[in-house]
């Protein structure tokens, strides 16, 4: 009978938390549904209250925070700036480009974020990796086909800028993986809410809004990082991506079955298909050493 070493069991630990964060994720659509606030508030929202309730948890470990502080060094504040990048640059993008035309996008972060881990990190990039990117790419695409807007152009390129940010992060995280990368959380909050308080009005949000909203920030946003930070320091920053992909099938499916809007069958079959190229690539990762 085969042992299970260590290193398989990290990485089945590594996926559960990447497929956990792509599911906590995907709740953000329905919980933006039910707040009635300009973008830029729930923005600024959003991070400053991940800020407060992150803020506590660094200060009781204090001691344990100053020494990754130490160890990781700038890495925390690059780590900080490719978080707040993505937030903020998606909310640009929403603003200029409808939401199909950014998701599509996002279907280039395992790709970039995989060649970028084998050039910096010198992960392997298997074949069969390649194949469930692929595939994972065709089911977007064919989930927001139908959906796709003319003369977005500039949303899409801010869209990739959030792609080039959530990329270098996998990668930032994923080297400094043998230290704890929340303080990082934290930076990434306050420079999110100092960029986003300029073009909000922080007073409109009312006691309706704030439930939601706090359940948006410290529980969806921070909750979801979290578990994507401590599935960096199990699985291959590629890996991690294409897991990732699974947030923008299900955000269309919490819709669905909370608010009873039902998907075209396109959109429910290229999820199927994102689902489907995800679950195959663990498997076949867990025939190879996991890296």
């Amino acid at each position: 009978m085969k042992t299970r070493t260590y290193g398989e069991s990290s990485g089945t630990v590594g996926a559960v938390c990447a497929i956990t964060a792509a599911v906590v994720f995907s709740t953000g659509g329905l919980l933006v549904r039910q707040i009635d606030l300009p973008a830029w508030d729930v923005s600024f929202w959003r991070s400053a209250l991940m800020t407060i309730t992150i803020l506590p948890l660094l200060v009781w470990r204090r001691r344990e925070v100053w020494i990754d502080a130490r160890n990781a060094g700038g890495a925390l504040f690059a780590s900080a700036i490719g978080i707040a990048g993505s937030m903020i640059a998606f909310i640009l993008a929403l603003g200029l480009a409808p939401v199909a035309n950014v998701l599509i996008v996002f279907g280039a972060t395992p790709f970039i974020t995989a060649l970028a881990a084998r050039l910096v990190l010198g992960e392997p990039l298997h074949r069969h990796t390649l194949l469930a990117m692929a595939a994972a790419t065709v089911g977007l695409a064919m989930s927001v086909a139908g959906s796709l807007a003319a003369g977005a152009l500039a949303g899409m390129a801010v869209a990739f800028i959030v792609v080039l940010c959530m990329s270098a992060n996998y990668i930032v995280v994923r080297r400094h993986r043998h230290v704890s990368m929340t303080p990082a959380l934290l930076l990434a909050g306050l420079i999110s809410a100092l960029i986003s308080a300029p073009f909000a009005d922080p007073s409109a949000a009312g006691a309706a809004e704030f439930v939601w909203l706090l359940a948006l920030g410290p529980g969806q946003l921070a909750g979801g990082l979290l578990l994507y930070m401590a599935a960096l320091k199990r699985i291959p920053a590629g890996r991690a991506a294409l897991l990732g992909l699974l947030e923008l099938v299900l955000g269309p499916i919490w819709v669905w079955l909370i608010d009873g809007e039902k998907p075209g069958d396109l959109t429910l079959l290229g999820g199927a298909i994102v689902i489907g190229a995800a679950a195959a690539n663990v498997w076949l990762d867990s025939r190879h050493p996991t890296g």
